[in-house]
């Protein structure tokens, strides 16, 4: 006796009622006289026989679907979101569009209760300031590195203090500051200040970080945020470049492989989240633009520092480069 499954005909009106007539599961039940299972039973044999192929026809939007799924399971991502620079008139346009993607990523992945780790740098601060309506969520913004800094560029304050607040105003949620020097001089004395509550209490908040956003540092942009803030010299901003940094993730250097070793000494003056507790946040999201990037964002995901990219062709395409002359 033949299974009512394996009748072609039955698995032909079914499917032609899902997916032409856009009838429901419950409703194809009704009209066929047959239970719930055997309607999902005869739609996978729809597709498992070929009656039925699925096809995505990519929009423009999403135009590097296929690449992103890809780079998603070399580098075990979460997500990568590569915005295209097609029709862009203008730098300032396309960072625009690329702001309004992670902004829309964020308003579909944070929750309110979350706790989102905010770092330093013009990147997050321009983010933070693009004019782009987002639903309001009730979430916390905590500094991950210390927010207060020693340069003020005009009206601009790349600080990680600040941009926490200039989040919280965006989101209507609420923001911690950190009220610590971002790099320290002594590590006795970052060790001591650490004892004192006010610090303890922001320090306390990283383990429940549900999210982290950064930019991505690198060592091939025409200028540096780093030096221009205050944060180092230019000195030592040259002489991490000759013994091999290729980029930095929230003041901590790092090289082509994502290796940290031979900046430790200054690594460990930072004031801020740990590599250790890093790797254990959920969603460790960084944005990062242009071919000067390419080369930092690589040695990011090669060290596991993120696994979440919001990024643009120009960058993926020379780090891809890259990759094949490994």
């Amino acid at each position: 006796m033949k299974k009512i499954v394996d009748d072609p005909r039955l698995i032909y009106k079914c499917c032609y009622l899902y997916y032409k007539d856009g009838f429901s599961q419950i409703e194809i039940c009704e009209q066929l006289g047959i239970s719930r299972a055997t309607v999902s039973r005869l739609l996978k044999a729809g597709r498992d026989r070929n009656i039925v192929r699925i096809e995505l026809d990519n929009p423009d939007s999403v135009m590097y679907g296929e690449l992103e799924r890809k780079l998603e399971s070399v580098f075990d991502l979460k997500e990568i979101l590569i915005v295209d620079e097609l029709d862009i008139g203008n730098k300032y346009e396309h960072l625009k569009k690329v702001n309004e993607e992670a902004l829309s990523y964020f308003s579909r992945t944070f929750q309110d209760q979350d706790y989102i780790g905010i770092s330093m740098g013009h990147t997050l601060y321009d983010l933070a300031n693009t004019n782009y309506a987002v639903e309001d969520i009730d979430c916390t913004f905590v500094p991950v590195v210390g927010g207060v800094g020693v340069k003020q560029l005009s009206s601009q304050n790349y600080h990680s203090n600040e941009i926490a607040q200039s989040f919280a105003k965006k989101f209507n949620g609420s923001a911690v500051q950190f009220f610590a020097p971002a790099i320290f001089n002594d590590v006795a004395v970052m060790e001591g200040l650490m004892k004192e509550r006010p610090v303890q209490e922001v320090i306390s908040l990283f383990s429940r970080l549900n999210a982290v956003i950064m930019g991505i540092g690198s060592f091939e942009s025409p200028s540096s945020t780093l030096v221009s803030s205050g944060y180092i010299s230019q000195e030592r901003y040259t002489h991490f470049k000759q013994q091999g940094a290729v980029g930095d993730a929230m003041l901590r250097f790092y090289d082509e492989n994502g290796d940290t070793s031979k900046f430790e000494e200054f690594n460990n003056r930072v004031m801020g989240i740990s590599d250790q507790d890093l790797i254990h946040v959920e969603n460790r999201i960084a944005i990062a633009v242009g071919e000067e990037k390419s080369r930092a964002v690589l040695g990011a995901l090669r060290g596991r520092k993120i696994n979440v990219l919001i990024t643009d062709i120009s960058c993926v395409n020379k780090m891809l480069a890259m990759m094949e002359d490994v």
